[in-house]
């Protein structure tokens, strides 16, 4: 009797299991943006969550918990139920906090490994930016005249230490041998403020918010930091066409989702996010932010984190050393 009653109770969970995963979802999922709204990751997030509603049948609904450079939001995905209906943006600066943890001897708040990851959605270099009316009209002026100069001459406006906008910049100054001092701001309108006003020189802006800069003749754009070249910049080189092959940097936009997460449900979210990306209604929207989309699968966006992260550890290890001895000296 008693093992009828434990075949019944095992077929009842075989069968069971894959029920709930084939009706998911049946409910909103959350979707976590560990940061402030208005800004582009929040942006980002939004449009894909409207087009994703399409696709899915049940709302989308976006979240904002900011906190700690966005390990807050990014923390509460590790730890969510892992039923698919909580997910969150992936963005570099969380290969930045645990790098930073890392090269400090402390235990990171989560790893790559903490999470299923479920694709990358956009893909965008940021561009070397000067005032329109500078007298640096080429990238390769800029670099001589950092060089002709004493470190920290020339400023950039970047919204934090390891931020997307400072990063860039110290890959910089490694690869060219250069020295640009940052001036951290609070967001991307007081970078553009600082610019415009001639307290700073430099900003490391992405495509979307330099396009308008650009056509208004505020601004000029000499490198992109990506690989190739990008749209609405064909026009403009890239550090690796300037004989710089290691300066390039990219701000990518993902989903995450907790570890455990069943494979049925990541499966469907996984192409759910293929589904958006190639949605002409997502591709329009991402057109008008200026973001650049490109999808990649599950494991291709793992890949590029691994990169990135392998690519940003040395740096910010190097960074960290020179901030030591300098508090040494102090």
């Amino acid at each position: 009797m008693i093992s009828v009653v434990i075949s019944l109770m095992a077929l009842a969970v075989f069968f069971a299991a894959p029920v709930g995963a084939a009706d998911y979802p049946t409910r909103a999922i959350t979707l976590i943006c560990p940061v402030t709204p208005g800004g582009s990751l929040d942006l980002n997030a939004r449009a894909f969550a409207g087009i994703a509603e399409k696709h899915l049948g049940k709302p989308v609904v976006v979240v904002n918990k900011p906190g700690g450079s966005g390990a807050v939001g990014t923390l509460a995905v590790v730890e969510s139920k892992p039923d698919g209906y909580t997910i969150c943006l992936g963005w570099p600066s969380q290969t930045a906090i645990i790098i930073g943890e890392v090269v400090n001897g402390r235990k990171p708040p989560f790893t790559i490994d903490d999470f299923a990851i479920l694709g990358r959605m956009t893909n965008s270099p940021p561009l070397f930016n000067v005032k329109y009316d500078s007298p640096w009209k080429t990238m390769q002026e800029v670099i001589a005249d950092l060089k002709s100069h004493p470190p920290n001459t020339y400023k950039l406006g970047a919204s934090g230490i390891y931020s997307i906008g400072h990063l860039p910049m110290e890959i910089l100054n490694k690869e060219a041998g250069v020295k640009i001092q940052l001036v951290p701001v609070r967001g991307g309108g007081e970078s553009i403020a600082l610019q415009l006003g001639g307290h700073t020189h430099f900003s490391c802006r992405y495509p979307g918010p330099s396009l308008p800069l650009v056509k208004s003749k505020q601004m000029r754009v000499l490198a992109s930091f990506g690989e190739e070249k990008i749209k609405n910049f064909e026009d403009v080189p890239t550090f690796k066409e300037l004989g710089y092959p290691n300066i390039f940097f990219y701000s990518w936009y993902g989903l995450l989702a907790n570890k455990d997460t069943p494979a049925p449900i990541l499966e469907r979210l996984r192409r759910l996010v293929k589904e958006v990306t190639q949605d002409p209604a997502y591709l329009s929207m991402m057109g008008k932010t200026g973001d650049l989309v490109d999808y990649a699968d599950a494991e291709g966006t793992k890949k590029a984190w691994q990169r990135e992260y392998n690519q940003i550890l040395p740096l910010i290890k190097e960074l960290e050393i020179e901030k030591k001895e300098k508090e040494k000296k102090q």
